[in-house]
Parts: structure tokens; C-alpha cells; sequence
């Protein structure tokens, strides 16, 4: 029972410490929070948590015809992951958080769940390169998906699940406890920087598509 306790503990370590780094989705799920409430940043990070589980999965279990695709294709994956982020940037610069979350309050309109789960969901899907960050963690955890059955991957993948969602869901009700005190000036302002940060990303994953790589021989 007890090596069953630390394989699934081991795997929420992971989840949760994966999850924590700040990035775009994390931008995203700030800015729904904000605008929309608990519930839609939470879904939104679920559709994080998902994502990065199913790459857990697929590193773990050494699919090499998937990781050998994202190595060749990495060109093109990162083209369209630049393009989707600044798009999503340049829309969210654009948008009227103050507009949004007046009518939320006037016609208590809520967005569907299913809208903010799948649509980062599909976001994160175009970032498989968290496959390799699996795959340099996992020895040093000392996670190995090889044991009997099926118990010790799914203990591992159950793990990560578990801790990427708390995570989300912790980070979310932050942002919306003390979003309740800020600002409508100060909301606009976070959402401006959100937005700008995701637009300097996508900028920045397009740029070095074409910088010259270094000559290490």
C-alpha cells in the first residue's frame, strides 16, 4: 500500500510542479478569471491539466513515433504556436475586460465551461514539446512507467492529473479572491499586460524559427 501512496504522490509532484512555471496558458486563465470568474479560469486550466497529462502519457510510455514526429516537425509546430499566441494576444489587447464583466454582472451571464475547457485545451495540444520535459524528469523523480500490470502508470498518470488540477484550480481562486478587490482600471491594466506578454511570446517563438542556430562542433 505504501509504494502505491509515493508512486501516486511522486506523479502529483510532478503534475503540480509542471503546471507551475508561468506561460501563456497561465496568462489566459488569469485573464477568465478576471473577466469571468473561478469556474471559468479553473476550467480553463483543467484544459492545461489534460493536455500535459496526455504528454505525460505519451512520454512516459516512449510512443517514438509521436516524439520522433514532433522532432522532425518542430519547425512548423512551433510556426503555428507562435501565430495562435500572438493571435490570441493581439484579440485579447483588443477586447473591453470592463465591457465583459459589467455585462457578466448585469445579465449574470456565465461562458460555457465546455468553451473554456476545449479551447486551451486545443491551445496546449499545439505545444507537445512539455513531452520532453517529462521525459528529462521522470529519472530524476525515479519514475519508471515499467511495473506490473497497469497499476504503476496509472498511479503515475493519476498523480499528475491530480496535481496539475490542484494547481490550476489554487491558482484561479487566488486570482479571484483578490481580483474581487481590485479595480476596474486595474483589471484593464492586468488585462493590457496579460495580453502583451502573450504577444511578446508569440513573437518571441516566431522569431527564433529563423535566428541562425549556434555551431557547437
Amino acid at each position: 500500500m505504501l509504494p502505491a501512496i509515493i508512486i501516486f504522490l511522486k506523479g502529483l509532484l510532478l503534475g503540480f510542479g509542471v503546471s507551475a512555471p508561468p506561460g501563456p496558458n497561465a496568462m489566459l486563465m488569469i485573464n477568465r478569471t478576471l473577466r469571468k470568474g473561478h469556474f471559468s479560469g479553473f476550467m480553463t486550466g483543467m484544459g492545461v491539466a489534460t493536455a500535459d497529462t496526455i504528454f505525460a502519457i505519451i512520454a512516459g510510455l516512449g510512443f517514438s513515433f509521436i516524439i520522433g514526429f514532433v522532432r522532425e516537425e518542430s519547425f512548423y509546430i512551433k510556426l503555428i504556436t507562435g501565430l495562435l499566441i500572438a493571435s490570441i494576444g493581439i484579440k485579447l489587447f483588443l477586447s473591453n475586460p470592463v465591457a465583459d464583466i459589467r455585462s457578466r454582472v448585469r445579465d449574470n451571464l456565465i461562458s460555457s465551461p465546455a468553451q473554456d475547457y476545449f479551447s486551451v485545451f486545443m491551445l496546449a495540444l499545439t505545444n507537445p514539446f512539455s513531452i520532453f520535459i517529462f521525459i528529462a524528469l521522470y529519472p530524476g523523480m525515479n519514475i519508471n512507467f515499467n511495473g506490473p500490470g497497469i497499476l504503476v502508470p496509472l498511479l503515475i498518470i493519476m498523480g499528475i492529473f491530480t496535481g496539475a488540477s490542484a494547481w490550476w484550480f489554487i491558482f484561479s481562486w487566488i486570482v479571484n479572491r483578490y481580483s474581487r478587490s481590485m479595480r476596474l482600471r486595474n483589471i484593464v491594466t492586468l488585462t493590457r499586460v496579460s495580453a502583451a506578454v502573450l504577444i511578446t511570446i508569440g513573437l518571441i517563438v516566431l522569431v527564433t524559427l529563423f535566428l541562425p542556430k549556434a555551431n557547437l562542433d
